[in-house]
């Protein structure tokens, strides 16, 4: 999608008023009758709006790497998608005769809804998204609401979720983000 405006922001990290987002993509496929939704968002670079001076102990001044500028910016941008790792992620909407934009107006979908805070005993490999975050992290418990704008073809997205940092073996979903996409168009079946 060209000019994107939406942002992603991740609440507790070094940048309060969030990422603007560079690529969003919403797609739609059929498999078995049944419509798929597939989404993918890359942030601009963390540092891309508002640089953060380092010194040279900076990143051991918090208490977390999620807190820490520097470890952000050893891994530039956020990627969150279904389809650009694999292609089995995404998740279930409706059969095919109820994808309508008046079907999924105001509709919001729970995906990988995980009891208990934490991923650990799941297969990370069939969550249906993936995460480049702080390197390649989880993520579980989305919400994602699409609220039509108007009586157009396009909607207001709103997606969130929480994060774990599996990568430094941290398999609590303890840390979140949340997007906001405005005036995607609906997609059209693949």
């Amino acid at each position: 999608m060209d000019d994107v405006q939406g942002r992603i922001h991740f609440p507790g990290n070094p940048w309060p008023e969030g990422h603007a987002l560079t690529e969003f993509a919403w797609t739609a496929r059929v498999a078995d009758g049944v419509v798929w939704c597939d989404l993918h968002l890359r942030s601009a670079a963390y540092y891309a709006e508002r640089d953060i001076e380092l010194d040279g102990n900076d990143d051991e001044d918090h208490d977390s790497s999620w807190e820490a500028p520097g470890v952000w910016g050893n891994y530039h941008r956020c990627t969150l998608s279904s389809t650009f790792w694999d292609e089995d992620g995404g998740f279930a909407l409706c059969p095919v005769a109820a994808f309508t934009p008046a079907w999924l107006d105001g509709r919001t979908f729970e995906v990988d809804a995980i009891a208990g805070g934490t991923l650990d005993g799941i297969e990370l490999d069939e969550l249906a998204f993936h995460l480049y975050l702080l390197d390649h992290d989880s993520v579980a418990n989305h919400r994602i609401a699409f609220q039509r704008v108007g009586d157009s073809d396009r909607f207001d997205i709103t997606w969130s979720g929480d994060i774990a940092l599996t990568y430094a073996g941290d398999d609590a979903l303890q840390h979140r983000f949340e997007a906001r996409v405005p005036g995607v168009p609906f997609p059209t079946l693949s």
